[in-house]
């Protein structure tokens, strides 16, 4: 409803005051079908989407509501609920004009009627001196001798008066729409079972599904799950986590980027070139650059697809053979540079240590601990949706039981007696630093919110005054940007950067990392912590298979099942939400 206009404080979504002016709105209009003020559009019915539209311009203090067929293709209960909103706001002083070619949707709210006939007036006057014969006639022939003549008593059916009719108390009584605060742990478990049967089951199917696969993999090799392992498995994953990050905001979008993991490798050469001692730039400098030319690449890119209107497919595809050419260009004959700056190659092999690691997590821990608790309490006392304080708890002792085991994990020795290693790798906190950043970006910022909308219904959100093609662009460049950083940690991984990087190989694992993890390809769904989720199944389904010996030919045809029981997914899951309208 705030769409094109949200409310900004501090530069963040100002999402409490615009949640419950909305709700104010649709009580003031008893509009109290919704299950929630927060439910996704996609998830309402005909009636619903209808009901919103009216409120959002009622919501702006427009004068003026024209409504063209509103009752189209809605069922009979959908139906009396527009028509009943119709005449609340006829009876609150608007005015509107209600298109309309059924007469007894017609007759049952107007005050006056206007009859066109091949786009010409041929007649209007009060309710009162019409009747549906003479509204028929002056429709199909344009005239008649009975115009003025009628007197007409309007008939409403007693299902419509009785929804006019219905006392705003009743509304009220509801407090603000779709904020009634769950009763207890036992009401907050039914409403999210209820929102997982409708399809909006969030990360649980991931979460499940790394579950299940660490069990299998378990129970063919003990050493699946030991400590050593298992922070190899999200050194491993990492890349993809960062680069599947960046490709989550083009997926956003309904749209695809190929050329990622090329551009992931421009930004890996040019970092590993500028710090080479015969050029000898800061390591800090060379990174800058290095994003800064990936950025380019991604808004050049974007440019072509919002400016030329060329398919983002191909223009990904040029780019992703483009690219790898100009790869190779700048790192010449040689084939291979390695990387002569130890703090490069410590953003992969290096360790913060067992008492960073402890701080760290200590520091993000509490931080999330006081956000959570603050937020809740705020949204409580707002009379807005909150989860009960046991739920608040509860996400507060799993992240820390997460965090806990994480560092101890990361702490266990995984190197020999000689040369022991230990400590949480720098590239984990870098890898929930972007995640973080972007998650801000995306879920509390005006940008973010009008991804989603782009991607949701791009015609809707150009008619709110959402200028497409620079947010398209901008998508376009943070993704390439965030794929120079996956790149960036690729060549300190290996300690180098060299010709035979697969670019187009993993173009295609990002992909099916953000995807795997839960972001839609049809665009309007998706979030970066789904990229992360899909980089801990595509690393485990490699190790774990490497582990048992099976050979890469037998890897790939597994992460093309679990990518396509992905994709099915989705498509299930965006069919439901169609036909539970």
């Amino acid at each position: 409803m705030f769409l094109g206009r949200e409310r900004i404080e501090r530069g963040m979504l100002d999402e409490d005051s615009m949640e419950h002016t909305a709700a104010e709105t649709l009580a003031g209009l008893q509009v109290t079908t919704l299950r929630s003020i927060r439910q996704p559009v996609a998830s309402l019915s005909g009636g619903q989407r209808q009901s919103i539209a009216v409120a959002k311009a009622v919501m702006w203090n427009s004068k003026l509501v024209i409504l063209d067929e509103p009752t189209a293709a809605l069922g009979v209960a959908q139906t009396r609920q527009v028509l009943a909103l119709v005449r609340r706001l006829a009876d609150q002083g608007l005015a509107v004009i209600m298109i309309s070619h059924n007469l007894n949707d017609v007759f049952a709210v107007a005050d006056r009627i206007a009859v066109l006939r091949l786009g010409q007036m041929v007649a209007q006057a009060p309710i009162a001196e019409f009747d549906r014969s003479l509204a028929v006639e002056l429709m199909t022939t344009g005239t008649s001798d009975r115009m003025g003549k009628v007197v007409h008593q309007p008939e409403v059916t007693p299902t419509l008066t009785e929804d006019i009719a219905a006392p705003r108390q009743e509304a009220i009584a509801q407090s603000v729409v779709g904020t009634s605060q769950p009763s207890g742990l036992a009401g907050y478990g039914r409403t999210l079972w209820s929102r997982v049967l409708a399809g909006q089951s969030g990360v649980l199917p991931v979460v499940l599904g790394v579950i299940l696969i660490a069990a299998i993999f378990q129970s063919q090799n003990s050493k699946f799950l030991s400590a050593e392992n298992l922070v190899n498995l999200l050194v491993q994953g990492s890349v993809f986590m960062l680069i599947g990050m960046g490709e989550v905001f083009v997926l956003l979008l309904g749209e695809i980027d190929l050329s990622l993991g090329f551009v992931a490798g421009i930004g890996a050469t040019v970092a590993t070139i500028l710090v080479q001692p015969s050029i000898d730039w800061p390591w800090w400098a060379a990174i800058l650059a290095a994003l800064a030319t990936t950025s380019a690449l991604g808004a050049l890119q974007g440019l072509l697809i919002t400016k030329v209107r060329l398919p983002s497919f191909v223009v990904t595809l040029a780019g992703l053979l483009g690219f790898q050419g100009l790869m190779i260009q700048l790192l010449g004959a040689g084939g291979t540079i390695p990387i002569p700056n130890e703090v490069i190659n410590n953003f992969a092999n290096g360790t913060l240590g067992e008492v960073g690691g402890w701080l760290a997590t200590g520091v993000v821990l509490l931080g999330y601990a006081a956000i959570t608790i603050i937020r809740d309490r705020q949204r409580r006392n707002s009379g807005l949706v909150a989860p009960p304080p046991g739920i608040t708890f509860l996400k507060i002792a799993a992240a820390t039981a997460a965090g806990i085991v994480l560092v101890l994990i990361s702490n266990y020795n995984r190197g020999v007696p000689r040369f022991p290693l230990n400590g949480m790798p720098w590239v984990i906190p870098i890898v929930f630093a972007v995640l973080v950043l972007w998650s801000i970006l995306l879920g509390r910022t005006q940008f973010g919110r009008v991804i989603y909308a782009i991607g949701g219904n791009a015609e809707a959100a150009r008619r709110a005054g959402i200028n497409l093609a620079v947010i398209r662009t901008l998508a376009f460049t943070l993704a390439a940007l965030t794929a120079g950083a996956g790149g960036i940690i690729y060549a300190s991984r290996l300690r180098s950067i060299s010709t035979s990087f697969d670019g187009g190989t993993v173009v295609l694992y990002v992909v099916a990392t953000a995807v795997i993890g839960g972001t839609s390809l049809f665009g309007g769904r998706g979030h970066p912590l789904h990229a992360v989720l899909g980089g801990v199944i595509i690393a485990a389904i490699v190790n774990g298979m490497a582990l048992l010996g099976l050979p890469a030919a037998v890897q790939l045809m597994a992460t093309a099942l679990v990518l396509l029981a992905s994709i099915t997914v989705d498509v299930v899951v965006r069919r439901r939400g169609e036909t539970t309208r």
